[in-house]
């Protein structure tokens, strides 16, 4: 049977006939779009400043064109597959590396403590997250990154355009989002490039994007984490209504106005704002006060 090399699957009509070689189809069910362009490639590589030292943990290797590269200068690549008819593609390609583990699995589902160890507390120590990410699944593996953050150094993800936007976008500006929130409490977010949709095959119904999220060692907050994600909550999940309307409403909280209205003029909030107008500073002081509220609130009786 044929084989591609490396530079070779960066190309849409190599990449098709391996598939159809092994009789094989892309899955829509896990977003597979197989990029095919050497220079994003490229770009990809030199935005996770790998070293000799550098352990890389790879969301969806599917054929193996980044993980070959990854090999070549990483001292340690973990791939984790969901596909398992890919499974003997990539065995075949990456025998030459010593330094890949495949696993086959859901990486939603496998446990990333056990795959991923750490070697003390030092910062070098760290992985690297890289991957072409399955666009239904971005948002819960950016919080689940964020939940095993002490683990990563960075992360540079494909992700879909305009997930991109959203999570780099200011806090306090119309584009805000909870998501952005969440993500920028904990990273510094950086949209590399933008990815057309003519660099992949199949090709999607959307453009992409590179993103870098450097894992902060001190979240920007002084709230706790609960009480910041209770907050954003609270201030995106009522875009439509005040701050004040949005906190007497929260199935969570549903303050009388009296309590929300001083909770707000503690936190130094107006409460006709709305939510997506908070600023990441402005959050963690509401988060602080919704901590502080739930400590006075008497306990109900049984």
């Amino acid at each position: 049977m044929a084989s591609a090399d490396t530079e070779k699957l960066t190309a849409p009509s190599v990449v098709r006939r391996l598939l159809e070689e092994r009789g094989l189809q892309p899955q829509k069910r896990w977003g597979q779009h197989f990029l095919c362009d050497e220079n994003v490639l490229r770009k990809i590589l030199e935005a996770a400043e790998l070293t000799p030292e550098d352990r890389v943990f790879e969301i969806g290797p599917g054929l193996g064109v980044l993980t070959e590269r990854l090999a070549q200068v990483a001292w340690e690549v973990v791939a984790v597959e969901i596909d398992r008819r890919l499974i003997p593609v990539l065995e075949e390609r990456l025998r030459p590396f010593r330094n890949v583990r495949l696993v086959w699995g859901d990486v939603l589902q496998v446990p990333w403590e056990e795959l991923l160890p750490l070697e003390g507390d030092e910062r070098e120590h760290r992985w690297k997250a890289l991957g072409n990410l399955p666009y239904g699944i971005t948002s819960p593996l950016l919080e689940r990154l964020i939940e095993h953050r002490e683990r990563f150094s960075l992360a540079v993800w494909m992700v879909q355009l305009e997930v991109a936007e959203k999570i780099a976008a200011p806090l306090g500006t119309r584009g805000a989002s909870a998501l952005g929130a969440w993500v920028q409490a904990f990273c510094a977010v950086e949209v590399l490039f933008r990815v057309s949709r003519n660099a992949f095959w199949p090709r999607p119904d959307v453009d992409s994007a590179v993103v870098r999220l450097r894992l902060l060692d001190r979240p920007r907050l002084t709230a706790s984490a609960e009480s910041y994600r209770k907050a954003v909550r609270v201030a995106f999940g009522w875009r439509r209504k005040t701050l004040l309307k949005a906190l007497t409403l929260a199935p969570e909280l549903r303050l009388p106005r009296e309590a929300a209205k001083s909770l707000l003029e503690r936190a130094g909030i107006e409460g006709h704002r709305r939510g997506e107008t908070l600023t990441l500073e402005e959050l963690d002081r509401l988060a602080r006060e919704l901590e502080g509220e739930r400590e006075e609130r008497p306990r109900s009786r049984a």
